[in-house]
């Protein structure tokens, strides 16, 4: 397999089409009376006492059938919160700051117009670039494509610090990412935003996405989208494969070591080895002509891990689209939407 180049891959996203794609839902009866004895009227003690037993049983069946309706009713709100406002514009703010380094900041959009008692569902958004490249500002077509979907939602683009630069690696880069959930949770009083928080990444933005939402175990993630994400980095393909055009082994910065040296360290940084049953439900986007991340390694894999496991996840393979998913945004973000929508 040949050594792919990240950039000359990635170049090519920032250039977003708009075209859309197809591919990748009776009568009373009267009976006669029958007459009764004066003992059979009578009830005796025992009758009594399962009678009042009955009644019992019957009231703690209906107090358990109330709660459970009201459970359902919990149940279904999320999707409700995300429709309870048609956001169609918002108020930008650039460059705001959740840490002392220079990578550590995010651009944060808020809905206009959000009526008095309703709360904002916060959208956070990581770029990719092989952990190592780009910024935030990569990923401003996808938050615009999210601005159209006429949800109840506030955006939060982030940066964080790259792999490879002044000794930055996997656990400092997930220690960002951590560090912004702090503080968006010490902003949401003030901004009127709701507890649950969704996650969406790109390439290994949808890694980090996915990584935090599995290992972290953060009661406010509600759900994680990631396209063409890298989910097992102890696959060849990954480890050997994706390089910059400084011939440097992006996956190697990201750990640290080479997967020779450190193999453990490869299976850690994986979210495909931490799904279990309570995992965050997922959707998962890859394209059919991807030349960097493998779909079926990668991307299949990890839906019917998740799945095998209980989660409520959705695979979608995007038909003539490669690793860039140039133009298909117009697709892609939809679909998330009408996932985190149909969320219980």
């Amino acid at each position: 397999m040949r050594k792919a180049i990240l950039p000359i891959v990635l170049s090519s996203f920032i250039t977003f089409s708009c075209e859309l794609e197809n591919d990748i839902l009776p009568q009373n009866s009267t009976e006669p009376e029958v007459s009764q004895s004066q003992s059979e009227q009578e009830e005796s003690p025992q009758e009594s006492q399962e009678e009042n037993n009955q009644e019992e049983n019957n009231t703690e069946q209906n107090q358990e059938e109330e709660t459970s309706t009201e459970e359902e009713e919990k149940e279904v709100s999320f999707g409700s919160v995300l429709t309870a406002h048609q956001a169609t514009s918002f108020s930008m703010q650039a460059n705001l700051k959740y840490g002392n380094n220079e990578r550590q900041n995010y651009d944060m959009y808020l809905p206009d117009g959000q009526p008095a008692g309703v709360k904002a569902v916060p959208v956070v958004v990581i770029h990719g670039g092989g952990w190592s490249l780009l910024d935030k500002s990569f990923m401003k077509p996808v938050v615009d494509e999210l601005k159209k979907q006429g949800l109840n939602i506030a955006i939060f683009n982030i940066n964080h610090r790259l792999a490879g630069s002044q000794g930055v690696d996997y656990a400092q880069i997930m220690a960002d990412i951590n560090q912004f959930m702090a503080h968006l949770d010490g902003k949401k009083a003030t901004l009127n935003l709701t507890d649950e928080v969704l996650l969406l990444g790109y390439s290994s933005g949808g890694h980090l996405a996915l990584s935090y939402a599995y290992q972290r175990s953060n009661p406010n993630i509600k759900a994680v989208a990631a396209i063409a994400a890298p989910t097992d980095l102890t696959m060849p393909e990954i480890h050997n494969e994706i390089m910059d055009d400084k011939n440097r082994n992006l996956t190697q910065l990201l750990i640290g070591a080479s997967y020779q040296e450190n193999p453990g360290a490869y299976e850690a940084a994986s979210p495909y080895f931490d799904v279990n049953g309570q995992s965050e439900p997922t959707i998962l986007f890859y394209g059919d002509r991807d030349e960097l991340v493998d779909q079926q390694t990668q991307g299949k894999r990890l839906h019917t891990r998740l799945r095998n496991n209980g989660v409520k996840a959705q695979f979608h393979l995007v038909s003539n689209a490669t690793h860039d998913m140039n133009g298909k945004m117009p697709v892609v973000i939809p679909k998330a939407a009408a996932f985190w929508k149909s969320l219980q």
